[in-house]
């Protein structure tokens, strides 16, 4: 049966397939929503317009909706079917081992093939603008962090010196005569980053934008949205330097930015192109065939749903000691020479060797709801240190992150080695720490060890402090 596009805006029950689809998501998966909506509730993070956001999605759902229901051959509906039960079973395995990023990314890929398998492949492209919105409610952009903080750096610290304003530049902070500006994480420029990419994608689907069009559209508010932060910071720099730090600004600068964002970004609102397009197309209304696929919908997506609710990781095991020479490696109680800031660990044990100090932080989850791997982010205080290089090396029998850690407005330099233990699965990163959770909770070996070595480098290379770690490192053994 065939309606014209003008009968679409008559409300049917047809109009709400699309909601329900969308509804099955989180509550199945209700345990990765839960997490996002802490997140999304957080009024002065990254993800405060999430809410709004997709209320604004949803508007736009429902006048495009009642979608069309596109018949479509069966290998296509097998190839859909297999990969929203793939899905489903890693969606799983990610909430087994509490990776949450892919956890939480992984919902996008079975909203899109969710789409495709009710209404067919064709309407889930015909409405690929509209369901590229809810990507910038997603915590994957908090991976952009660290190099928006480095990049604002670089461009304020070029402006700083074109306004030749007496000031030293040390990474991400800036000392003038009267005090010190730190541009840290909320000053990364983030928050600005995301909306007025999202504005630019409003602005792009509304205006009817193709591919091309949309990605200069995402490029110009993407630039519009840093530029608005790096003046926002300059101001502040201004300020700090013609006030000698006591404007009110230099505490409270949160309406300044949204200011200056709004200055930027509206004017470019305004005068975006409009492209009118005057379509004929006919369309299938939404048949009782589509409610049908509803409930195989559902049948696909619960094999991970139930395998999460058999399968609860064990209790954590305690690690095991490591073997350290007991005339070499000597307990002490004094603090690394650049404070750790790490999660709060079940075990943790400090060496004096010569020199050099070692820290063994250990973890084991007691319940459900600890992370095997726990959340790490900076690991020294960023306002006093900085990292002036760092590699991955080869040692022993594993690899090891090597860093040089110089001290902030100084020349005194601190070599960091350090390696993850995860279950007996040895990784120099985070990330591949993180990967290795998997088989450490296959084998029952749940428990998750930092190794750090610290020592003085006693030269501006730092190479005999390098080799001097190396060599301590292989006598720790497990």
């Amino acid at each position: 049966m065939e309606n014209s596009v003008q009968n679409t805006q008559t409300f049917t029950p047809a109009k709400l397939l699309p909601f329900v689809v969308i509804a099955l998501l989180p509550l199945l998966f209700w345990q990765t929503f839960v997490g996002l909506a802490n997140e999304w509730s957080q009024w002065d993070q990254s993800l405060s317009h999430a809410y709004p956001l997709l209320l604004w999605f949803a508007y736009l759902l429902f006048k495009a909706s009642p979608l069309a229901v596109h018949r479509q051959h069966i290998a296509m509906d097998m190839l859909l079917a297999t990969a929203l039960i793939g899905l489903s079973l890693a969606w799983f395995l990610f909430q087994l081992v509490q990776i949450k990023l892919f956890e939480q990314l992984i919902l996008l890929p079975l909203l899109y093939l969710s789409i495709a398998w009710v209404f067919g492949f064709k309407t889930f492209w015909q409405q690929r603008f509209l369901l590229l919105l809810p990507i910038f409610t997603l915590p994957v952009w908090d991976y952009l962090t660290t190099p928006l903080v480095e990049l604002a750096s670089l461009v304020v610290g070029v402006m700083v010196r074109w306004m030749q304003i007496p000031a030293l530049i040390d990474g991400s902070s800036i000392f003038i005569p009267s005090g010190h500006i730190m541009i840290a994480d909320g000053c990364s420029g983030l928050r600005y980053l995301i909306i007025s990419l999202a504005m630019g994608h409003a602005i792009s689907y509304l205006n009817g934008y193709r591919e091309k069009g949309v990605i200069i559209c995402l490029i110009v508010a993407g630039v519009l949205g840093l530029v608005a932060n790096w003046i926002r910071i300059f101001g502040l720099i201004l300020v700090g330097y013609y006030t000698e730090m006591q404007s009110s600004l230099m505490s409270d600068h949160e309406t300044f930015g949204w200011v200056i964002f709004a200055l930027i970004c509206f004017p470019a609102i305004y005068f975006a192109p409009v492209i009118r397009r005057v379509t004929h197309t006919h369309i299938l209304t939404p048949s009782v065939a589509g409610w049908k696929k509803l409930v195989v919908l559902a049948l696909l997506l619960i094999p991970g749903v139930i395998l999460a609710f058999i399968i609860n990781p064990s209790a954590g095991t305690k690690p095991p000691a490591y073997k350290l020479d007991a005339d070499y490696f000597h307990q002490s109680y004094h603090p690394m020479l650049v404070q750790l800031t790490l999660p709060a660990s079940k075990i943790q044990h400090g060496y004096q060797v010569d020199s050099a100090r070692l820290r063994i932080d250990q973890y084991y989850p007691e319940t459900r709801k600890e992370r095997l791997v726990p959340y790490i982010a900076h690991q020294f205080d960023t306002e006093a240190w900085v990292i002036d290089s760092s590699k991955i090396m080869g040692a022993k029998n594993n690899q090891v992150r090597i860093d040089i850690l110089r001290q902030k407005s100084g020349v005194r330099k601190v070599v960091q080695l350090q390696w993850f233990d995860v279950g007996g699965y040895r990784a120099p990163t985070v990330p591949k720490a993180k990967l290795l959770q998997i088989p450490a909770l296959l084998s029952g070996n749940n428990y998750f060890s930092i190794i750090t070595l610290q020592t003085e480098c006693a030269n501006n290379s730092c190479d005999d402090a390098i080799q001097k770690l190396l060599g301590i490192n292989e006598l720790i053994i497990n």
